[in-house]
């Protein structure tokens, strides 16, 4: 019963690290520091947790195998090396962060996303993380323009209105 509650512990330490990559954060160095440092202390303490699995099992063995506490090693630490790649993984398919804009109603970021274009949200009110994003399209190069209380994406192929600010919508 021990070594099981000890692989919930394992998978939940994982999966809440897995959460945190997945999570859009807004682009700010406070919060990517609090969220890496988390991230690695999850699966330091998801190691430790492994430590005493492995211990456990190799104590109430009655003939003490080296052979078989190394393969519950071996098991346990590919089962933290999957959960890395697939955080590597999701990390990767995650876009990159271009420019802020600041306007006095709202706060607007573009993002470079994997495949080559541009995507625009916002900032949730109460969360430090970013909103479903209000626009995407397939462009490189868009630049966010304020007249009077419209917010425009203005770039080589495209003039778009983006964001009503006196309407909110």
């Amino acid at each position: 019963m021990y070594v099981f509650i000890k692989l919930l512990q394992i998978t939940l330490l994982l999966f809440t690290s897995l959460t945190l990559a997945i999570i859009p954060w807004i682009p700010s160095l406070l919060i990517e520091n609090i969220v890496n440092f988390t991230t690695v202390g999850l699966f330091l303490a998801s190691g430790y947790l492994v430590y005493f699995v492995v211990k456990r099992l190799y104590d109430t063995q009655k003939k003490r195998n080296v052979y078989i506490s190394t393969g519950y090693t071996l098991l346990l630490l590919s089962y933290l090396g999957f959960f890395a790649i697939a955080q590597i993984g999701v990390s990767l398919g995650k876009s990159t962060h271009v420019k802020t804009y600041d306007f006095k109603e709202i706060t607007l970021y573009t993002y470079a996303t994997v495949g080559g274009g541009t995507e625009i949200s916002t900032k949730d009110a109460q969360l430090p993380i970013r909103s479903v994003p209000i626009a995407t399209y397939p462009y490189d190069s868009i630049v966010l323009k304020k007249v009077d209380t419209t917010v425009y994406a203005i770039g080589e192929k495209i003039d778009v209105k983006i964001y009503d600010l006196k309407n909110k919508e």
